[in-house]
């Protein structure tokens, strides 16, 4: 199964992260035109939907900026295309998303990183700004308001609470994530890197053998039993996504029909139906 990410196609919005195998990349517009730079949000600050100045994080809001940036002279005079942004600056976002949240394995949870940017009027005039962020994603792959900083969310015990599940199983098209206590089909249970982005994507035979091998034992692991009711199940990067900083496998615990609790720890408890 090839991991692609949702994209989103409203100017202004801030990008998605990954979680389905549409035919789809980590992209979005850049940000409408916006304030001067000095009144963009900076690192720790939060913005609200299209508009990157700063608002208060015990208010409601879509993205927590992580990096604050300014892309080099590499970068063309006319506005560059949204897959040009990323490869230059997305791996870095995901990087510093894994600080920012505590845990480097944040692709099994709902929370993503995220990426904004100087819009194509503001380009024109000179503006290079770019800020890093992360959100939390809603069933539809876009960011969700909410409240309070996800400084070190996934800390800990943290990836539980925002554990990916999904109603479909992960082999399906655009499997929409749902809270892990309703009906769902599968729940990710690992992530397992695979190299480095300014590398060639590595060939599929080698992410199926790391997968059949390793995502089985992580499946076991988070079971606590081994079970012929629940399959094994992982999504792979394709080369934009790879470029783009996801290089890791995706690992799931699949069910052939809907279970209505984690399957964290269950052992050889009957599947919650």
């Amino acid at each position: 199964m090839t991991l692609t990410a949702c994209a989103s196609e409203v100017t202004g919005t801030p990008a998605a992260g990954a979680n389905t195998e549409a035919a789809a990349t980590t992209t979005t517009e850049p940000a409408a035109s916006g304030p001067p730079d000095q009144q963009i949000a900076q690192r720790g600050e939060c913005v609200a939907g299209n508009d990157p100045a700063p608002v208060d994080c015990a208010k409601p809001h879509t993205v927590e900026i992580t990096v604050a940036g300014t892309f080099g002279g590499a970068m063309p005079d006319e506005p560059p295309s949204r897959d040009a942004v990323f490869e230059a600056v997305f791996p870095t976002c995901r990087a510093e998303a894994a600080k920012y949240l505590g845990d480097e394995r944040y692709d099994m949870t709902t929370l993503a990183a995220w990426l904004l940017w100087a819009g194509t009027d503001d380009w024109r005039e000179g503006a290079r700004w770019y800020r890093c962020g992360v959100a939390r994603l809603g069933p539809d792959g876009r960011a969700v308001s909410h409240t309070g900083s996800m400084k070190d969310a996934l800390a800990g015990n943290g990836s539980n609470k925002f554990r990916l599940c999904t109603k479909e199983p992960p082999s399906q098209p655009l499997p929409a994530p749902v809270a892990c206590d309703q009906p769902h089909r599968s729940e990710a249970v690992a992530v397992i890197p695979m190299g480095d982005p300014r590398q060639p994507l590595p060939a599929d035979e080698k992410f199926d053998r790391t997968a059949r091998a390793e995502c089985g034992d992580a499946l076991r692991r988070y079971l606590g039993a081994a079970r012929d009711d629940v399959t094994v199940a992982w999504h792979r990067p394709d080369k934009l996504n790879w470029r783009h900083g996801f290089n890791n496998l995706t690992c799931y615990a699949e069910t052939k029909q809907p279970v209505t609790a984690t399957l964290r720890g269950i052992g050889t408890a009957p599947l919650p139906s």
